[in-house]
């Protein structure tokens, strides 16, 4: 039964494929879940820079099928020297939380 479980908890995953090109960065937040889910997803955005800061928050609802790499949205933004943004991207069954992933750009803050 564990084993079961463990391989469950495993082949469900969630990245984000990120592409930046001088001072834009494209990120496409990505799951694959082990089985057909009609999920609802929450997607936080916080960006910082010498001005001040910026929140939003957005959620929907998306079918994810079994075993495929999918992608959950894509954003677009540019960044100056100095500037950081933290995204948070969280998919649940309407049973509880099934996964959550964090990025914080740039990477060397």
């Amino acid at each position: 039964m564990h084993v079961l479980l463990i391989a469950a908890v495993m082949s469900n995953q969630l990245w984000f494929d990120t592409h930046a090109d001088a001072d834009t960065y494209v990120i496409t937040p990505m799951a694959t879940l082990a089985a057909r889910c009609a999920c609802q997803i929450t997607l936080a955005v916080s960006h910082h820079t010498e001005a001040g800061q910026s929140t939003s928050r957005q959620q929907g609802n998306i079918v994810l099928a079994a075993n495929q790499q999918q992608p959950l949205g894509q954003m677009r933004f540019s960044m100056q020297k100095g500037d950081w943004t933290q995204i948070t991207v969280m998919l649940t069954d309407g049973k509880g939380l099934l996964m959550e992933k964090q990025i914080v750009l740039p990477d060397n803050r």
